[in-house]
């Protein structure tokens, strides 16, 4: 096995299916070139890190990915039992120097009505409850456009859950639910919209195509409106000098994580459920929503 010789569309196909970041994706490539070596072993792994370029987290990062993808590749890329049993012995350092993961206080179910009701219009409404009711991310809600909804399966049934497609990271494809009562706002916000086509953004009337620069631009306004709501509302609270707190200031990822909360907490959802509803490839992204309920908690210990 060549390593030159990998295809580099079976690279980046494995990579996106890990839920990564384009930028990610396209950092751990560039390394992919660097690594000039025909072979992976702890020498050509070894001799990678020594060069002073390649000494930090995302080079080390590369090599953790690209380990796992020569192995689980084994088939497709050939791999001798020598070479498999070369690369599956590397043993790569410990990253470090990362940043420590900041523990999102999730927001009470019974408190998103008090966010609604800061929020100015219909639309700003909506893009609260339709983040909340799936676990939208940010990228995901700015996307959908009228017909990503599949209304001719809702129609059947009004009373079900509407299902909606959606584009998550790298544009992966996945569908997300919503409540009977929000299909049927989204119905009503639509019919007095004035919007040119079906294939118009919900949120961004006129708009078919978004570039980066626009989904950007337009996620932050919507990161200012929601971050206001949360002061306006209470959720967000001040220290004693009148500084916001933090942990409780609320924004688009805080929304997704309140709902993982809520349905592994309240609703009683299994992490394998909850990993389908927020469209998680890998489980381990669904854990870190994981958050115990303390009074159950002391409750069950008490008894």
């Amino acid at each position: 096995m060549r390593i030159s010789k990998i295809p580099l569309d079976m690279l980046e196909d494995y990579l996106k299916s890990k839920d990564l970041k384009e930028r990610t994706i396209q950092n751990y490539i560039y390394y992919f070139y660097k690594f000039t070596s025909d072979k992976f072993n702890q020498e050509t792994v070894s001799r990678f890190l020594a060069k002073p370029e390649n000494r930090n987290s995302v080079a080390r990062s590369f090599l953790v990915n690209f380990q796992k993808f020569l192995m689980v590749n084994r088939t497709e890329l050939n791999l001798t039992s020598q070479e498999w049993e070369d690369v599956a012995n590397v043993e790569l350092p410990k990253l470090t120097g990362r940043k420590k993961k900041r523990i999102i206080n999730p927001i009470p179910h019974d408190q998103i009505p008090l966010l609604e009701r800061a929020l100015p219009s219909e639309k700003l409404k909506l893009q609260l409850l339709l983040s909340y009711y799936a676990g939208l991310r940010l990228g995901e809600l700015l996307k959908i456009s009228i017909m990503s909804f599949d209304w001719d399966k809702w129609k059947k049934d009004p009373s079900k859950m509407g299902e909606c497609r959606v584009f998550g990271k790298g544009d992966k494809e996945g569908i997300a639910l919503f409540p009977s009562e929000l299909m049927k706002r989204v119905a009503r916000y639509i019919k007095k919209g004035n919007f040119n086509s079906i294939d118009d953004k919900l949120f961004i009337k006129g708009k078919q195509d978004l570039t980066a620069m626009e989904l950007k631009n337009r996620g932050r306004t919507w990161q200012k409106r929601i971050k206001e709501a949360g002061i306006k509302s209470g959720i967000t609270k001040r220290d004693a000098d009148g500084r916001l707190v933090p942990k409780t200031i609320t924004h688009p990822h805080r929304l997704r994580h309140s709902y993982a909360s809520y349905l592994l907490n309240v609703k009683g959802l299994n992490m394998k459920e909850v990993q389908e509803v927020l469209r998680h490839t890998d489980i381990s992204s669904t854990q870190i929503y994981t958050h115990i309920d303390k009074t159950a908690l002391k409750e069950k210990l008490s008894s």
